[in-house]
């Protein structure tokens, strides 16, 4: 694990820390890794299947809307993960129509 990472207490990322311009983070192994032997108290030291599980489910019930787990071109190993935050919907209800304004860049 990276020396800065080691011996400080890593922050789960929150949908709410970054701006509807920016859809989607990228979370590399290293900090899925350091999250989960910190939370879980395990040692693990691949991205298995109990860890993608782990991550996901947390990442879900932090609020974000989805997560998708990439591979390592060159060794085929778990590289980390996509984080992508929920839309920004607005609704407003006049006289029994719904309506959803379009999202703006």
């Amino acid at each position: 694990m990276n020396r800065n990472i080691r011996g400080r207490k890593l922050k789960f990322p929150s949908p709410n820390d970054y701006r509807p311009s920016e859809p989607a983070i990228i979370c590399p192994a290293e900090r899925v890794m350091g999250l989960y032997n910190q939370e879980s108290g395990d040692k693990g030291k691949k991205i298995a299947k109990k860890v993608r599980m782990w991550f996901a489910a947390e990442s879900i019930k932090r609020g974000w809307a989805g997560v998708h787990f990439l591979k390592e071109v060159q060794s085929n190993y778990g590289a980390g993960c996509v984080l992508w935050r929920p839309p920004d919907v607005s609704i407003a209800i006049t006289q029994h129509t719904l309506v959803l304004p379009r999202e703006t860049e």
